[in-house]
């Protein structure tokens, strides 16, 4: 009997549907965020494995497709169903799974999502499109990843040494952005739906929610046409000195100082409070023109104590200061472990960990916090059988034409 997934249907999203059909890893998070509210999302995969299921890390010794971390990370809770719906039959499988679901989500190519129709099949759920550049306008075919995403919204323009060029960080981070914004446009479409708006096709552009963080920048420039001013160097942003990460005795610790009594109760704190009233320094603008001398006087201040005493004076004092914590550091911070920030990730076939799980607590219905990810095509069988009423023969004639992957799994 193949196993439910660990998510619990206590959430605030219980009795919720929600159909995955993944593509890319902003879709996935998305639904994921579902998950862990307590939604019933079926992942809907091709037989041979999502590309979530090809990310690494990978743990040793796990054949492929089983082993993702990313993939234990984003289908926690989550239910799968290994289907090829380029085939007709598998097509008709899926309009009919949708037909019974109030959200589908998908980020596939448009003319995959095109040819399966599933607004037209499922005129009554919420369909929740993500994609680079939108499914309609010039761009709509366009592929993308990340960086692109980034430098498409003017993101990445003011990052970087003033010679350039711009610097590009690693990770998904415009996919887990757009998963997020996905989520909140999902939610406003189903709350819609409750009041009787029936369903609605709802298109997000990775690109477009990634511009978004131009934020101020985009403000200035679009309110006085003043155009933004070039990069000035790692960790300079005009006006504001000092902004930036500051190397201590046992680290780094990034401080900013906005106001004039942020400016002097730092001064106050690394021990030289008359470098609050140096003319080179009484104003943000003036410290941002002297900002080699600026560091002269702060840098070798602040590496004569590790960063948690810088850190934690720094917010008694009212200045803003963080820490920079290492990826080993991060599990180990006081406040993330108080708040029970990590959830515990599983898989039946590799071994566990602990990341940073959903980023919001709810007191009378808590998200779960991680969970255990299927294996591929781990409940094709129960799913079709309980939701369509398919027969073990129909299933298995479905295996014999290449339609699905259902292996038999052992508890």
């Amino acid at each position: 009997m193949a196993q439910q997934g660990s998510q619990s249907q206590a959430g605030a999203l219980a009795g919720v549907r929600v159909l995955d059909l993944g593509g890319e890893v902003a879709a996935a998070y998305c639904a994921a965020l579902f998950a862990a509210n307590g939604a019933d999302v079926l992942r809907i995969e091709p037989p041979a494995g999502d590309v979530v299921r090809r990310l690494p890390p990978f743990a040793e010794g796990v054949a492929r497709p089983e082993g993702s971390g990313m993939q234990m990370f984003l289908d926690a809770g989550k239910r799968s169903l290994a289907l090829d719906h380029s085939a007709p039959r598998g097509a008709e499988i899926v309009r009919a799974l949708a037909r019974d679901a109030d959200l589908v989500i998908e980020a596939l190519p448009p003319e995959r999502a095109e040819a399966l129709d599933l607004p037209a099949a499922a005129p009554d759920a919420v369909h929740l499109s993500l994609s680079w550049f939108g499914r309609e306008g010039p761009g709509r075919d366009w592929r993308g990843t990340d960086a692109v995403a980034m430098a498409a919204g003017a993101f990445l323009y003011p990052i970087g040494p003033e010679e350039g060029p711009p610097l590009v960080p690693g990770g998904h981070q415009s996919q887990i952005n757009g998963g997020l914004v996905g989520y909140v446009a999902a939610m406003t479409a189903l709350m819609a739906r409750e009041a009787g708006d029936g369903g609605a096709r709802v298109d997000l552009s990775l690109a477009e929610a990634q511009a978004a963080y131009a934020e101020s920048g985009a403000v200035r420039f679009a309110y006085d046409g003043v155009p933004p001013r070039n990069r000035k160097g790692v960790n300079l942003f005009p006006p504001i000195a000092p902004q930036t990460i500051f190397p201590c005795a046992d680290g780094w610790v990034g401080v900013t100082c906005v106001t004039p009594m942020q400016w002097r109760a730092m001064c106050t704190l690394v021990g030289a409070p008359e470098l609050a009233d140096d003319p080179r320094f009484a104003a943000s603008f003036s410290r941002f023109d002297n900002i080699e001398a600026l560091y002269a006087e702060l840098v070798p201040r602040l590496k004569t104590k590790p960063a948690a005493y810088w850190f934690h004076e720094g917010q008694k004092a009212r200045i803003p200061t963080a820490l920079v914590p290492t990826m080993e550091d991060l599990s180990t911070l006081d406040h993330l472990r108080a708040r029970e920030a990590f959830g515990r990730f599983e898989h039946p076939d590799a071994p566990a960990f602990e990341a940073p799980a959903i980023p919001w607590k709810m007191s009378g219905t808590p998200p779960a916090r991680g969970g255990r990810a299927p294996r591929l095509g781990e409940h094709g069988r129960e799913v079709l059988s309980e939701r369509l009423g398919l027969s073990s023969s129909d299933i298995d004639a479905l295996i014999a034409q290449g339609v699905l992957h259902a292996p038999e799994l052992v508890a």
